[in-house]
């Protein structure tokens, strides 16, 4: 798992608009705000990520692309996105792989699920801000972010 100060690891996953993503693709170009939410169109994940597309506009402004990580299927993807006209991709991590190399898959009894995480990594791919949930129902507001965000300009 990656700490603020550490180079975040790449991956590359596919996403609901039918495009692979991966972090390199950002190096050099955007700073990257990495989503790691638990379910698609469950309330805690709708009301962060509707609270992000909400901030979109800003988020532009620092530069900054989101990515919603979820090990949810394309399926369910895709219809959550539709439902809430999100302007970010969200990404399928079938294998768990990008879960795993954040430190955001819960354990116990939603074993597999991804857990509530949010990194914002610098253009040169190293992270700035780390925030990750051991309590899902909680969520990190776009102000917060923002004010990560605006720290590293």
């Amino acid at each position: 798992m990656p700490n603020v100060g550490d180079k975040a690891p790449d991956f590359s996953l596919p996403a609901n608009d039918g495009q692979t993503y991966s972090l390199a693709q950002y190096k050099g170009q955007k700073n990257v705000v990495l989503v790691f939410y638990p379910g698609d169109d469950t309330p805690t994940c709708t009301a962060q990520l509707c609270d992000y597309r909400d901030g979109w506009d800003r988020f532009q402004q620092f530069d900054a692309a989101i990515l919603g990580i979820s090990t949810n299927d394309m399926a369910a993807h895709q219809k959550f996105a539709d439902k809430h006209s999100f302007p970010f991709p969200l990404l399928e991590d079938e294998g768990k792989k990008t879960c795993k190399a954040y430190g955001a898959l819960m354990l116990g009894g939603l074993l597999g699920v991804a857990s509530r995480a949010v990194y914002i990594i610098d253009k040169d791919g190293i992270v700035k801000y780390k925030h990750v949930e051991t309590v899902p129902i909680f969520k990190r507001t776009k102000e917060e972010l923002f004010e990560a965000l605006k720290k590293m300009q």
